[in-house]
């Protein structure tokens, strides 16, 4: 079974977590609607039961409800059709509405739209029960709500379990609204010169004034260091930069180092490299024409 979110809003067109989840900013008194898809994805019909209910964000990242619990976000919440009957392969369409009361107070709220399904033993009991979602960051307030902001920190680097190299992440919420961070690493000038491929990796969600930490796991290939890690942190429309020295340790966890970051209102730090690079030729090529101009001018 699959469900899937079949529209955005157009002011977060941009937004990549918008694509996937139910994410919006609504004044007091606003109702919206949210067409989604659900996929029977096994070799038998199937009844998939559609409803809302209560999520959190905590030190454990982001964190549903038992069953059916409600919160405040999930009770503005509704599922039509509230059922579907799906042949093998097949799917439907729904609307998750969210209306939001007059009388709401600001502040960002958390839910998920479920579509679940039972699973019977050959004998007809049910053997278990599942279901997938659809996480809603709804936030309430005026204009387009609080800011995304955040900054990262440290890195450390660390070994798994398994003894395989990793890093972790250190990242700060200083905005009104919860992220969702991904992380891209990439090592140079490691021993020899060594240099190794950009390594991707996604972290739980991050309360708002709440700090967190994500984990990218490296090549267990890779020797102890030093090497130089290039990070770049993204969260929705907001990406981060930074650059350490860190040295993986024989186990356990090693020396955090503090990241020298840069701000750059989510355009990737190599894009400005580039954009300084093509102001520069053409200062030069104007000034080398402007010479030219004057050398062949004529005397009055």
């Amino acid at each position: 079974m699959g469900i899937q979110l079949l529209e955005a809003p157009v002011s977060l067109v941009d937004d990549p977590r918008a694509r996937i989840y139910i994410v919006d900013n609504l004044p007091p008194g606003t109702v919206i609607d949210r067409r989604v898809a659900v996929t029977n994805t096994s070799d038998a019909p199937t009844t998939v039961r559609l409803y809302p209910a209560a999520a959190e964000i905590g030190t454990d990242g982001f964190v549903f409800g038992n069953e059916r619990t409600q919160n405040e976000l999930s009770s503005w919440m509704s599922v039509t059709p509230s059922e579907v009957q799906l042949p093998p392969g097949q799917s439907a369409e729904a609307v998750v509405q969210v209306a939001v009361p007059p009388d709401a107070t600001e502040g960002e709220r958390y839910a998920v739209a479920w579509a679940e399904v039972d699973t019977p033993t050959p004998g007809g009991a049910i053997a278990a029960r599942s279901r997938v979602g659809i996480r809603a960051y709804v936030s309430v307030g005026p204009g387009n709500g609080p800011p995304e902001e955040f900054s990262v920190s440290t890195i450390t680097p660390s070994r798994a379990a398994s003894g395989a190299p990793e890093v972790q992440i250190g990242i700060d919420n200083t905005g009104g609204r919860a992220l969702d961070p991904s992380a891209t690493v990439t090592l140079t000038g490691g021993p020899g010169g060594l240099s190794a491929q950009p390594t991707n990796g996604s972290g739980d969600s991050i309360a708002p004034g709440a700090s967190g930490t994500l984990t990218v796991a490296l090549d267990p290939a890779l020797p102890d260091g030093p090497w130089t890690a290039d990070v770049s942190v993204t969260s929705g429309r907001v990406s981060r930069e930074g650059s350490a020295s860190v040295t993986f340790p024989e186990a356990g966890t090693g020396t955090s180092a503090e990241l020298a970051t840069t701000r750059n209102g989510g355009v990737p730090f190599w894009v400005w490299i580039l954009v300084a690079g093509f102001v520069a030729i053409a200062i030069g090529v104007a000034v080398t024409a402007r010479r030219r101009t004057a050398g062949s001018g004529h005397r009055p």
